[in-house]
């Protein structure tokens, strides 16, 4: 009874290992980079630390990464970022101002001028 038990609980564990394993290996993806110069620095640039990139014999790198989402690096989650408007930027002040009038209106605002056909306008973009 012993022995059965045990290998009842051996198979039920290789199944599972084996389903784990399948799900690993199905999002792989490809993509190629063109000529390899620096192709692994490249591969995991565009795709993050689990990119691995490799040439082939006609000088072509291929990159090998895990698909879906990259993985979030570690530390706070990244901020929203909004946009609101400040009115015009003046020809006098221009961005310094601008940039003064979003930290006004917006917490953690910064400001940059805009060009709408003949008119500046002061655009700004803060934490939401």
């Amino acid at each position: 009874m012993k022995k059965a038990l045990s290998l009842a609980v051996f198979i039920i564990f290789s199944i599972m290992l084996a389903s784990v394993k399948n799900k690993v290996n199905a999002n792989i993806c490809t993509e190629g980079l063109g000529i390899c110069n620096q192709c692994d620095e490249r591969c995991k640039a565009r795709h993050g630390p689990t990119g691995r990139g490799t040439c082939d014999r006609y000088n072509l790198c291929t990159c090998d990464y895990i698909c879906g989402p990259a993985p979030r690096p570690p530390g706070p989650p990244p901020t929203k970022r909004c946009s609101g408007g400040a009115g015009l930027c003046g020809t006098k002040c221009g961005k310094p101002c601008c940039n003064q009038s979003c930290a006004q209106k917006y917490p953690g605002g910064v400001g940059s001028c805009d060009s709408l056909a003949h008119t500046l306008l002061c655009n700004c973009e803060y934490p939401c």
